[in-house]
């Protein structure tokens, strides 16, 4: 079976880091990987991945006019897309869609998120990730009190919030508005990560950290249940100083520690690498794959 993949550079380092785990667990269920991206391809990590701009347009134009009776769009589409739509079956996999914008068969990594017409591919982790250098790599207890990661909150909520890290003796800092500041955070293992508004991809987000040993705090979801389990997070029952506080400190102390072991065994059994490879290849199959 041979597919060919488009990788969009819209893709957030933990999205990224999901299509590459997919794909290496794809190639091992004996499907033949075509993969382009648009963006770097150190951290997708796939074998025979190459960037679409190293090609030259005449390797370009012979790929989009002629190449591969099956194309999988992971993110936004490129312009010259509607090409490959014109010859070719589509699927489309977007990690944040409320438009509903689909340019393929239409593909969603949640099933909480899953609506009539879409179809699920579970999605896949690996414990080690190429999100930065493991040298140097410190745990919570060596560098003192974690740093508090707000990521989906609105500039209210991060005061609100900001108030109690300082109660629990911590302190906030904004995801969304340094996120390459914020990857390296994450990846020093000296923080915790607050989701108010948890989203389809933030609950990916705390699903990879939670690998990691860093606990999440996040208002009660459906999306965050299906990705850590219903303990696998320390849950934030309300956003005034004191509740949240509350909150924080737990997720400081043992309440934070047993979540985290809660959803690294969640995410482990719930989602093998090759559980959702096998899922893309029956779609790929359904879609004419094989042929």
């Amino acid at each position: 079976m041979d597919c060919y993949w488009y990788i969009s550079d819209s893709l957030r380092p933990w999205e990224a880091a999901v299509v590459g785990t997919l794909a290496r667990a794809l190639i091992r269920e004996g499907v033949k990987l075509h993969s382009f991206c648009g963006g770097g391809t150190e951290s997708l990590g796939i074998p025979g991945l190459l960037s679409w701009h190293s090609l030259n347009t005449t390797e370009r134009a012979l790929i989009v006019g002629t190449k591969g009776k099956l194309w999988h769009l992971w993110g936004t589409p490129p312009s010259w897309w509607k090409f490959i739509r014109l010859r070719s079956r589509t699927i489309h996999t977007l990690f944040e869609n409320p438009a509903k914008d689909w340019k393929g068969h239409p593909t969603v990594l949640s099933a909480t998120a899953c609506s009539s017409g879409e179809s699920y591919i579970p999605p896949a982790f690996e414990v080690k990730m190429n999100w930065s250098a493991e040298e140097g790599k410190e745990s919570f207890e060596e560098t003192g009190t974690p740093v508090f990661l707000l990521s989906g909150g609105s500039a209210e909520e991060f005061d609100v919030f900001a108030e109690g890290a300082a109660k629990a003796s911590s302190t906030l800092r904004n995801f969304d508005e340094s996120p390459d500041e914020g990857m390296k955070l994450l990846s020093s293992g000296n923080c915790i990560l607050l989701l108010p508004r948890p989203s389809s991809s933030l609950a990916l987000l705390s699903a990879f950290v939670a690998l990691m040993g860093i606990p999440s705090v996040a208002v009660r979801s459906a999306l965050m249940d299906e990705m850590l389990g219903k303990e696998g997070y320390v849950h934030l029952q309300s956003e005034n100083p004191a509740e949240a506080a509350h909150a924080l400190r737990s997720a400081l102390g043992e309440g934070g520690r047993s979540a985290s072991a809660f959803a690294r065994r969640n995410v482990t059994d719930t989602f093998p690498p090759e559980k959702g490879a096998r899922k893309l290849k029956t779609l790929y199959i359904s879609l004419g794959g094989d042929q």
